[in-house]
């Protein structure tokens, strides 16, 4: 007769036998049968030391006998088949009941096939070569759904940095232009919700066109970056730094009334002015706007705080414009001669 092997093809599942019998005769002598197989074989004598090696241990085939003490092998089928588990344990049922009822509740307990008493050196070698298919075919199948889970997480992260990369300005690591946009409408419709001021701010760097003529445009990319560590260093939390085209940039401060952001605009100012450079100091120019209106646009808020700038530039530049004093609100006067820091 041929032989069971107990060494397996390559990608065919090394089986370990445990078999549950409370008739320690039916037991020793189904160990030797399958020992002959050339199978791995442990052996108990009820349900419940059965239950418990198979939670202890990797049993892969289990050929139980239906009538137990403590744990009938109805009931271990039951619990086997309820464990959240990977592995995978095949269930062989082995009774003196042949009845086709008899088979229905073993096969809705989650047994897997069936052996009559006292089984033969034949049938059970045919019945141990379809386990091992089917283990195999399972160890497959849960190979393959792990390869599939390990890819889904490189795909969620590749696009988690494509996304990223979409949002970001690839030389300072500032959010980009089409971020910015993004988040200058959600900042409009929360300080809506929330009838709080909002203030846009424009900086443009001064004279940057002749300093890369001069020293050149890595140079010119080393003061863009120097100016986006100082804007990000001196950024609160939620406020937004973007670098909007070029050599400009754009701060959206929430919850910032129009004295706060001229103060904190000034600050910026002077902080770029004393950036010690490589080649020699730069300066900035500021236009910011504030809205505390609740139906106002983001083209609108960008149009103003561009003027701003512009009238920053067009007088001296190294300067900070609020656009309220460019419709000729007085509250600015003060702000300028008191917090201005040359």
């Amino acid at each position: 007769m041929a032989q069971y092997s107990h060494t397996t093809a390559q990608g065919e599942r090394d089986m370990e036998i445990l078999v549950a019998d409370d008739d320690r005769v039916t037991a020793l002598r189904l160990k030797r049968s399958l020992e002959k197989l050339g199978c791995t074989v442990s052996v108990v004598h009820d349900g419940a030391e059965a239950w418990k090696r198979i939670g202890d241990g990797n049993v892969s085939v289990l050929i139980s006998d239906w009538m137990m003490p403590e744990l009938d092998g109805l009931e271990l089928c039951r619990r086997i088949r309820a464990r959240q588990t990977t592995t995978y344990t095949y269930v062989i049922l082995l009774t003196a009941r042949g009845s086709r009822d008899d088979r229905i509740k073993g096969l809705e307990a989650g047994a897997d096939d069936f052996l009559c008493k006292p089984p033969d050196t034949g049938e059970l070698m045919a019945r141990l070569n379809v386990a091992r298919r089917i283990l195999t075919l399972h160890d497959q199948l849960r190979s393959h759904a792990v390869q599939l889970a390990e890819l889904h997480a490189a795909l969620e992260l590749q696009n988690a940095l494509l996304a990223e990369r979409a949002a970001t300005d690839g030389l300072t690591g500032l959010s980009n232009r089409r971020q910015f946009d993004e988040s200058l409408r959600a900042a409009l419709s929360f300080s809506a919700r929330h009838a709080q001021p909002l203030s846009l701010v424009f900086l443009d760097v001064d004279h940057f066109k002749s300093y890369n003529d001069a020293f050149g445009h890595l140079a010119g990319d080393e003061v863009l970056c120097a100016l986006a560590d100082i804007l990000r260093s001196m950024a609160r939390t939620h406020d937004v730094v973007a670098r909007y085209g070029g050599e400009e940039f754009t701060v959206i401060l929430p919850a910032t009334e129009a004295a706060g952001a001229w103060a904190a605009c000034e600050r910026l100012r002077i902080a770029i002015e004393r950036r010690t450079l490589p080649w020699r100091p730069v300066t900035a120019s500021f236009g910011v706007t504030t809205t505390l209106s609740q139906s106002v646009e983001p083209a609108q808020l960008i149009k103003e705080a561009d003027r701003a700038l512009y009238h920053s530039k067009s007088n001296g530049r190294n300067r900070v414009t609020h656009f309220a004093e460019l419709q000729g609100e007085a509250e600015f006067v003060e702000p300028r001669l008191c917090a201005r820091v040359s």
